[in-house]
């Protein structure tokens, strides 16, 4: 199943420094404060009792994985983010010095021409 729509069945809340908080608003968290958080959820989950691939899981140690993998799902999807933002700012000033330079260029080739062949580039 879904792992949003499992907790959003399960009312989730997870709690934080912040408080409980649900889902959504584990989105407003930052990067730091998520990892911080998702090392927190993986130490309780460790630590849920689940010991065992024999025995079934636990209530407990099941909620204690939906919760870790819900935020390392979130931590994730805005470290993608981020970097495709960095990558996206990198193009855009890339670009934008190619064009300042091929202004150059072009106003450097009118500034070599005689005054006659200014004048027949006139509209």
């Amino acid at each position: 199943m879904n792992i949003y729509k499992e907790a959003s069945k399960q009312h989730l809340r997870i709690a934080t420094k912040k408080g409980p908080l649900s889902v959504e608003q584990l989105w407003g968290l930052s990067l730091n404060e998520l990892d911080t958080l998702a090392v927190s959820l993986e130490e309780e989950y460790q630590n849920s009792g689940r010991k065992s691939f024999i025995t079934k899981e636990s209530d407990k140690s099941i909620c204690a994985k939906l919760r870790f993998d819900i935020v390392v799902d979130i931590l994730k999807t805005k470290m993608e983010a981020e970097e495709l933002s960095r990558q996206k700012t990198e193009i855009r000033d890339h670009n934008r010095r190619i064009d300042e330079l091929i202004l150059r260029k072009k106003n450097q080739e009118l500034e070599n021409m005689s005054v006659e062949e200014l004048e027949n580039l006139r509209k």
